[in-house]
């Protein structure tokens, strides 16, 4: 028993290592992706990436909050209307929050790159999320 469950450690801590290589390949690759298509300086990318770094862990935050409460949405015991008209609150508040944040952002963002180089962001972050998509479809 010892045995088996030694196993299946090793086996989920190998796992868990080769998911975490392959989403610093897909980071490394986001990075170069990114900073090819919007033409960064070495300058320009040492202030511009902690600030992209510091925005998506924020948007991570308010995505996974809202998750969480669509889950809780979908609960038999949450089903009534004032409980859904709550939840829906919560989740426009956490969006306006996020939008407010993200403008906040970007003005921090021209101060380090050009607004044609932010604009060349967007697309690149869209037509990255397309190659990652097509990429997963297909493995």
């Amino acid at each position: 028993m010892k045995k088996m469950i030694l196993l299946l450690f090793c086996m989920q801590t190998l796992l868990f290592m080769k998911g975490h290589a392959q989403n610093n390949a897909v980071e490394s690759a986001r990075i170069a992706f990114i900073s090819q298509k919007i033409e960064l300086s070495p300058t320009q990318a040492e202030k511009f990436w902690p600030i992209f770094n510091e925005l998506n862990n924020q948007r991570t935050d308010f995505k996974k909050a809202i998750r969480q409460i669509h889950h809780k949405m979908t609960l038999p015991s949450e089903q009534t209307n004032d409980k859904a008209k709550y939840y829906l609150d919560q989740i426009y508040q956490l969006k306006q929050k996020e939008a407010t944040l993200e403008k906040d952002y970007y003005n921090r963002f021209l101060l380090v790159i050009s607004a044609k180089q932010l604009a060349d962001l967007f697309a690149a972050e869209r037509e990255f999320q397309k190659i990652l998509l097509k990429k997963v479809a297909t493995d």
